[in-house]
């Protein structure tokens, strides 16, 4: 008889305590952090951009532009635990450079880059709430400088031609669909050649520092 009443009782404990489990679940919510399988996010991103150093054009040392801007979005897909590829759009914008001499005048150049990159990111700790990631690029970019002149004219060069990026990031899972994290990134973009020619350099690079808000689903 005892032996039927405790199997009786736990029979009716073992229903009543999935009912309270998806209770708590249904009021709190049941959070799950880390990245998921075949999940995608959008990310979007914003901070400083840093130009390289100064050129020499036409005897002397000439700003392409001081520290702007950088701001973009992202789209990625987690492919497995460890690997994400995706597809990035980024614009960084340059404040103006100091004053040269132009001929008789004093001119000043002003420069803007914009990128559409495949990426691949390599995530270490990826069941973890808190990752860190390695992440390259490849793709198209768009330069341009314009040289603006004291008289108010201006001469704008153009180029469009491959880019790259290099970087690395850490990034937190707010809840269970909400990433926060901070990136920098090496940033290189090749010219062509009338771009080459204006101002006699091949290739341009800069660093960018930025802060991201991704949504996952």
């Amino acid at each position: 008889m005892k032996k039927l009443i405790l199997l009786c009782a736990v029979l009716m404990v073992a229903p009543l305590s999935a009912m309270a489990k998806d209770a708590y679940h249904d009021y709190y919510g049941l959070e799950e952090y880390g990245l998921r399988n075949n999940t995608t996010r959008v990310e979007f991103y914003g901070g400083v951009a840093e130009p390289q150093s100064n050129w020499t054009h036409n005897g002397q040392e000439v700003e392409i532009g001081k520290t702007g801007f950088s701001a973009g979005l992202a789209f990625l897909r987690n492919i497995g635990p460890f690997f994400t590829l995706g597809l990035d759009g980024n614009y960084a914008g340059f404040a103006s450079g100091d004053k040269f001499n132009a001929g008789t005048q004093k001119a000043k150049y002003t420069s803007g880059i914009a990128t559409g990159l495949l990426i691949g990111r390599f995530n270490f700790f990826p069941s973890q709430p808190t990752r860190f990631y390695v992440t390259s690029g490849l793709g198209i970019g768009h330069m341009f400088s314009r040289e603006k002149f004291d008289d108010g004219t201006h001469d704008t060069v153009n180029s469009t031609s491959w880019a790259g990026m290099l970087g690395a990031g850490v990034e937190f899972d707010v809840d269970d669909t909400v990433i926060f994290g901070v990136e920098g990134r090496y940033n290189l973009v090749d010219l062509d050649g009338d771009y080459q020619d204006a101002l006699g350099k091949g290739r341009y690079h800069y660093l960018s520092a930025l802060l991201k808000i991704g949504c996952r689903f």
